[in-house]
């Protein structure tokens, strides 16, 4: 199928760059619109809102940020690492703006699972339901951070 001119543009700023190293599609060859509708199918079926999920990764990420390096509590069993970065990075929607680097390490003690946080990667999921490509350092698997921050009906 053959890309419009826009969608050729917007796979071009989501590939490697001089502000996002290795890109945002990781490994992922699906288009952005697969990528984007079978992340928030992911959620549907987790009967998790995408709103929520952002609150909950805005949460964490602030938490570790305030902490200063430290390692926070997030939730029993699951903690927090913030680590600095100087500068920002564009997002690759334009007119988005710029976000600054640092990213909040998020690992669950008992799953062993972890999450890397981003303000840009928060947007990302905000704005765009983009929660990046598979094997992309920065992707947030939808299924992981809902587990990870036990969201979703309560089991009766």
């Amino acid at each position: 199928m053959k890309q419009s001119p826009a969608e050729q543009n917007l796979m071009r700023n989501l590939g490697p760059s001089k502000f996002s190293a290795e890109g945002f599609l990781g490994s992922d060859t699906r288009p952005f619109d697969e990528i984007v509708s079978e992340d928030l199918r992911s959620l549907e079926q987790k009967r998790v809102s995408k709103e929520d999920l952002v609150a909950a990764l805005t949460d964490a990420y602030e938490m570790a940020k305030q902490a200063l390096g430290g390692r926070v509590v997030i939730r029993p069993g699951v903690t927090a690492v913030f680590k600095e970065s100087m500068g920002r990075v564009p997002s690759p929607f334009r007119g988005d703006g710029v976000f600054e680097k640092g990213e909040a390490v998020v690992k669950d003690e008992e799953g062993g699972h972890t999450i890397i946080i981003t303000s840009l990667g928060i947007h990302l999921i905000k704005k765009h339901g983009f929660f990046q490509g598979k094997g992309s350092r920065y992707r947030i698997e939808p299924e992981r951070a809902i587990g990870i921050f036990r969201l979703g009906p309560v089991p009766s």
